[in-house]
């Protein structure tokens, strides 16, 4: 039988900072480190029940796509089969590959920025900057 336990703020609180330490401070997900003050109570968006301990931004990113899933045409085991490739994706050296057409390289944006800073700064001073 299911648990339907429901914890008031001090549980919680309580729960998350013995289960940051049983998961030896690590992101449940990740593996990674995660201070006090990165670690949240996770929790099933449809039963509500609790996970595990992730750090802040897994956890918000998490939240986004399983609450999103659906928006976008895919099914939670689609969801859950691309979990895995992720990581190793997202690592691969794509570097021989052309641009996409919108990207704009960090030296490119510096560029931008400082076009329209020196732009601004003539529009103040009411002269034409070229």
């Amino acid at each position: 039988m299911a648990n339907t336990q429901r914890l008031n703020a001090r549980q919680l609180k309580e729960w998350r900072e013995a289960t940051w330490l049983a998961q030896a401070k690590r992101c449940a997900l990740t593996g990674y480190t995660i201070s006090a003050a990165e670690a949240v109570a996770d929790h099933d968006h449809a039963t509500g029940h609790l996970r595990a301990v992730l750090h802040r931004g897994v956890n918000s990113l998490l939240g986004k796509q399983e609450n999103n899933y659906r928006r976008y045409g895919l099914s939670l085991p689609m969801l859950a089969a691309m979990a895995p490739p992720i990581g190793k994706y997202l690592a691969a050296d794509y570097s021989n590959n052309p641009l996409y057409p919108t990207h704009r390289t960090e030296d490119e944006k510096r560029e931008l920025r400082n076009k329209r800073a020196r732009e601004s700064r003539a529009k103040k001073k009411g002269t034409a900057c070229k």
